[in-house]
């Protein structure tokens, strides 16, 4: 006896209700076990991989990808084995002492990608349960001392003509990469794509904040060339492949400059009327993704030093770039930061603050310049910082010694070894 289990969108966070179909990973007639990855649905800011609830045979899909559903909607049908007809699942994995190493699909996918046997994994969390970490850690143990952190695989270039003629061909595209519906307009082709949730969910925030906070923007430069050469000198013999950047440096100078100023720190509950001072620093860090700017965020980074933040800075990354991240990976911030100058040669620009926070660093590409030291002109490394601010709770007076702590202790690393 077989029966037929229907199964719906099921909630993908607090304050998600919809999603856009990215891939189905079995067809109709294609066997699913418990708990391996069923489909992948796009939300506002992270593409959420969706495990079967049930071992079966998948009989009829309701959905189709790039489809827009919501949750509550019938995904699937799935006809539910019994006794020897039930498929063995084969995603969990066990131990050599026949244990069942429990883990979600994330890290199950997080292995994968890292080529970690679950099977030798030892779990940290809840009852033994696989974490990130415990994935990572083991990935590390095995890797090659060049390879120790596997980044996420490149994305291919997309292919561009090697001239544009001044007189476009009738019908010839001007790019051929973009996916979309052909039309035309009273012009010439058009190509009309629709906006991913992503993309959605940044302009819903970026407008909301840009109407709703009024930003006012502090432009600065910091002189790193000491910051620079102690980054460069940097080793520490326990962690001997561990990449320290720039950013993980100025983090730790925004954490030590947030616990001198928490107003900067701090969030308003305008139906209340008051001012929520927040006893921890999560900083939401700005990254560059396929599918658009996301923020995850380094929980309490008031107490790393800067090898961890450096450490969690390049786990945050490799996760974003690779979608290997949850919607809770990008709550709970309390101060952003967008690494602009990582994606070309800004210097200075206007970073849109986070509905929820009070102000938001942009820290611009470095390069050397003419510098006054001493009164003489030398050739020096400079750091540009564009700080914006919600005027309605920070002003000049509250937002001008924050940065000149942070640049102080950028200008000064000695400041980092206490």
């Amino acid at each position: 006896m077989t029966s037929t289990f229907e199964f719906k969108l099921p909630d993908l966070g607090e304050g998600v209700h919809e999603g856009r179909i990215l891939r189905l990973h079995v067809p109709e007639g294609g066997d699913i076990t418990e708990d391996a990855p069923l489909m992948e649905v796009e939300t506002d800011k992270a593409a959420v991989e969706i495990p079967s609830p049930q071992s079966g045979r998948i009989t009829k899909w309701h959905v189709a990808e790039k489809e827009l559903v919501f949750v509550g909607n019938v995904m699937v049908e799935i006809e539910l084995g019994e006794g020897k007809d039930a498929p063995v699942n084969t995603d969990k994995q066990h131990s050599p002492d026949g244990h069942t190493r429990a883990a979600s699909p994330s890290v199950r996918r997080l292995a994968r990608e890292l080529r970690v046997d679950l099977s030798i994994v030892v779990g940290s969390g809840p009852r033994g349960r696989l974490t990130r970490a415990d994935i990572q850690a083991a990935a590390d143990k095995n890797a090659t001392p060049k390879a120790q952190v596997v980044p996420a695989p490149p994305i291919a270039p997309q292919a561009m003509p090697l001239a544009v003629p001044t007189t476009p061909v009738q019908g010839a595209p001007v790019r051929a990469d973009i996916e979309g519906v052909e039309s035309t307009d009273a012009y010439g082709a058009i190509v009309r794509s629709d906006l991913s949730q992503a993309r959605k969910s940044i302009a819903r925030v970026m407008s909301e904040s840009w109407t709703t906070i009024p930003h006012v923007t502090d432009c600065n430069d910091a002189d790193i060339t000491q910051l620079e050469q102690l980054r460069k000198d940097f080793a520490d013999p326990s962690a001997p492949d561990r990449r320290i950047t720039t950013l993980a440096f100025v983090i730790r100078a925004v954490c030590r400059a947030l616990m001198k100023h928490p107003v900067l720190n701090a969030s308003v509950d305008w139906d209340t009327q008051q001012v929520i001072y927040h006893q921890y620093v999560n900083i939401g860090i700005g990254i560059e993704t396929p599918r658009g700017l996301v923020a995850p965020v380094i929980q309490n980074a008031h107490v790393m030093g800067v090898g961890d933040i450096a450490d969690q800075l390049a786990a945050i990354t490799h996760n974003a770039r690779a979608g290997a991240f949850t919607i809770e990976d990008t709550r709970g911030g309390t101060y952003t930061i967008s690494n602009a100058g990582a994606m070309g040669r800004t210097r200075y620009s206007t970073p849109i603050i986070t509905p929820g926070q009070v102000a938001c660093l942009a820290v611009g590409r470095t390069r050397k310049m003419p510098w006054v030291v001493d009164d003489a002109v030398v050739p020096r490394l400079i750091l540009p910082l564009s700080h914006s601010m919600d005027h309605r709770l920070v002003d000049g007076g509250r937002e001008i010694p924050f940065i000149e702590h942070v640049i102080d202790d950028l200008e000064h690393p000695m400041r980092f070894a206490i």
